[in-house]
């Protein structure tokens, strides 16, 4: 039960800053000043997306692994 809602709430995290960047990104465009704050959110991106799916992983092996 605990990794459960563990899941819910890592994946909540990662939701939410990646819907935040976006919202961010759309209500100020002003953010992006020069080429350097592109590469940093295109790098924030990917970084989330690669944690989002590497933790959907580990969920799944760890719950696999449990039901041994």
């Amino acid at each position: 039960m605990f990794l459960k809602i563990y899941n819910y709430f890592v994946r909540g995290i990662f939701i939410f800053l990646f819907i935040g960047m976006t919202v961010s990104l759309i209500i100020n465009p002003e953010i992006i000043e020069d080429e350097n704050d592109i590469y940093f959110f295109i790098a924030s991106y990917i970084t989330i997306l690669v944690f989002y799916f590497g933790w959907g992983y580990v969920y799944k092996y760890l719950g696999r692994k449990r039901k041994q």
